[in-house]
């Protein structure tokens, strides 16, 4: 399995390279870190424009550097393949994407700023821009996060497609020996809802996975019931179906106002179904 770790060398990145590293070495599998160097040259600069990207790539291949001998200091044992790439171009998905397909990468898996900033991250950043143009699952990595083992993971689900998901979800959770916790969030004044066990049973079977065990939380939020779920479960990773980042606008955007504190420290992964290949 081979990890895509775009960077940026921040904080938050560098929080993502290493839990890539620890996750693929969970996996058996390899990580490659990609940098992209990004400008767009204006007439006035265009003449210049040669030795601008020349000393943009030399500081890019010294902070590379830095951050390879910085895993080598920090991942303790046997560590995964780890290789740096240096790309450049303008649109950061496209060559993200270029790349991801050129080395047959499995999972891409970026770093987010957390906690309250995780909504900027999510809505106005790369991360948001890859959730919705990957076609590969995006992992979502908050600065805030360490990694530890997967034990159990959140998959959130409106129902509409769950019957499908629930096989990708349990593929990926047998990879790293998870359970998995099916959380459906409907209004207070529902009354007509699945039965837990009859509906558990049934993901169990469509997956051919026992570790699945499905809830139905009562919200009139669904950030806040997501959240609380996944503090109450002490999940490991919170995962959905992305459908043009519908989903994520429901937990993130308008109907969300600015004093809601979301602290999900957990890493997010995403299937985006319009793009995934």
């Amino acid at each position: 399995m081979t990890l895509l770790v775009p960077t940026d060398f921040s904080k938050a990145s560098k929080t993502a390279v290493l839990f890539a590293i620890n996750l693929a070495r969970k996996l058996g599998g390899e990580v490659q870190i990609l940098h992209v160097v990004q400008a767009n040259p204006s007439g006035e600069t265009l003449m210049k424009w040669k030795k601008l990207e020349e000393e943009m790539i030399r500081m890019a291949q010294e902070d590379g550097d830095a951050l390879m001998a910085e895993i080598n200091t920090t991942i303790r044992g046997k560590k995964p393949p780890v290789s740096f790439h240096i790309r450049q171009g303008y649109d950061f998905t496209i060559i993200v994407n270029h790349v991801a397909e050129e080395i047959d990468a499995d999972l891409i898996v970026m770093g987010t700023t957390g906690a309250s900033g995780l909504k900027k991250a999510l809505l106005g950043s790369h991360a948001a821009a890859m959730m919705s143009t990957a076609t590969l699952p995006v992992l979502a990595v908050p600065a805030e996060s360490k990694y530890s083992r997967i034990a159990k993971m959140v998959y959130a689900t409106d129902l509409k497609h769950t019957e499908d998901e629930i096989k990708t979800v349990a593929m990926f959770a047998q990879l790293i020996g998870a359970r998995v916790e099916v959380l459906h969030v409907v209004k207070q004044k529902t009354k007509a809802l699945p039965d837990p066990k009859i509906f558990s049973k049934t993901l169990q079977d469509i997956a051919q996975y026992k570790k699945i065990t499905f809830h139905v939380v009562k919200g009139e939020k669904v950030a806040n019931a997501v959240d609380s779920f996944v503090k109450k479960q002490k999940a490991q990773l919170l995962t959905t179906f992305t459908h043009k980042l519908d989903f994520f606008e429901k937990l993130f955007g308008k109907g969300i106002t600015r004093k809601l504190a979301y602290h999900i420290r957990v890493p997010i992964l995403t299937f985006n179904k319009t793009t995934l290949r």
